[in-house]
């Protein structure tokens, strides 16, 4: 669970002021916006890369910074580092987060045996992007925010992810997700919102 309380955030301008709002866990959230609305200024808020100027976001009741590996962002493929092997990173995120997941069956699930353990300035978009997703896998963390992760699927690695997501949700875990296209993941999702007039507000599905 992730709330936000009283939350303002402001950079060059206003983005959010005074939001109140509880995303429960064992559900499916997306965000929907245009560029430049402030989904991913929340989302690096939430986890304290940029402060808000008021108010606090709580993870199960606890401030990010006590309960770091009970959440997962990472935020684009540009945070790769081109010389390093995707095999690196899988490793490094099982480590960090104490997770008791395995390795090869999030490999294998993703189908990234063929160049997992070859540089990543060697990789796709979508190699990147499913290499992400795997971190995310391997953190096994309780909550997940996940800004713009299917950008760079086809097809058939989207239908994958989506499924991937419905199994995250039964193992109850809060998961964020933000997209420019409402129609691309409102299927998958149980709520769906908007950052509109300052506020975070709930469209229809």
């Amino acid at each position: 669970m992730i709330q936000l309380q009283n939350l303002t955030i402001e950079t060059r301008h206003p983005i959010v002021r005074n939001i109140h709002y509880t995303f429960q866990s064992g559900k499916i959230y997306g965000i929907v916006s245009e560029n430049g609305s402030g989904k991913t200024t929340l989302f690096r808020t939430m986890v304290h890369l940029i402060d808000p100027k008021e108010g606090k976001i709580l993870f199960d009741g606890k401030p990010v910074e006590s309960c770091l590996k009970d959440v997962f962002y990472y935020e684009d493929v540009e945070w790769l580092d081109g010389n390093l092997k995707g095999e690196d990173y899988i490793a490094f995120v099982k480590k960090m987060w104490d997770s008791k997941a395995d390795i090869k069956p999030v490999i294998q699930a993703l189908n990234m045996e063929e160049y997992i353990r070859i540089p990543i300035k060697k990789y796709s978009l979508g190699m990147k992007q499913k290499l992400i997703i795997g971190m995310y896998l391997i953190s096994d963390a309780t909550n997940l925010i996940m800004d713009e992760i299917t950008n760079g699927l086809d097809d058939q690695n989207r239908k994958r992810f989506f499924e991937i997501l419905k199994e995250w949700k039964k193992r109850n875990k809060t998961i964020l997700l933000s997209s420019h296209y409402k129609d691309e993941i409102s299927e998958f999702c149980d709520i769906v919102l908007q950052i509109r007039d300052k506020k975070l507000k709930e469209v229809n599905v």
